[in-house]
């Protein structure tokens, strides 16, 4: 057994399992047998459930922060910072955030961060698309239109279905582009 494990290795085994199992199957128990720990660690590092759940899901929020800042989001223009959008966009953890969309159904706590995740994802392209898309109304359908399509995409592929994103972002960015 490993004599200690991180947060952030408690948070990355907690977005597997999701992937994996969904958020029914997310639990101490399952998190120490990925981990290989016991109980006790967790409830060291987070104190119980509702704490270890506050944290995990300010770390999946952040971590797409984090990302945006090594892309040097910001820096390039708006085709740029489009392009860095896509890039976070194709490596989310698309089975773990379907999981989480479900959770959230079903958990206060969760909803309120999956709708604050959402809020910043709208702001965050919506900004970028008003810069490339000069008509106002149309940027916010197209914003609207991206974050239904990464939702969309999440639960069907989650599902078994359609699985290639690089298509569908490739037509998101052509749409985009072409103001």
């Amino acid at each position: 057994m490993p004599s200690t494990v991180s947060r952030e290795q408690y948070f990355d085994a907690a977005l597997e399992i999701l992937a994996e199992s969904g958020f029914a199957g997310l639990n101490v128990g399952a998190l120490g047998r990925r981990l290989g720990v016991t109980s006790g660690s967790f409830y060291h590092h987070f104190g119980g459930w509702p704490g270890f759940v506050g944290a995990l899901l300010d770390f999946w929020a952040q971590r797409q922060v984090r990302i945006l800042r090594e892309l040097d989001f910001g820096s390039g223009g708006p085709e740029a910072d489009f392009a860095a959008l896509m890039s976070l966009t194709r490596g989310l953890r698309h089975r773990a955030e379907a999981a989480i969309r479900a959770w959230a159904a079903n958990d206060e706590t969760v909803r309120v961060a999956q709708k604050r995740v959402d809020d910043a994802r709208v702001k965050t392209v919506g900004r970028v698309v008003a810069e490339l898309i000069p008509d106002r109304r149309r940027a916010e359908v197209v914003t609207s239109l991206g974050l239904a399509m990464l939702v969309g995409y999440q639960q069907v592929a989650s599902a078994g279905g359609f699985t290639d994103l690089g298509e569908i972002l490739d037509e998101y960015t052509r749409l985009v582009l072409a103001g």
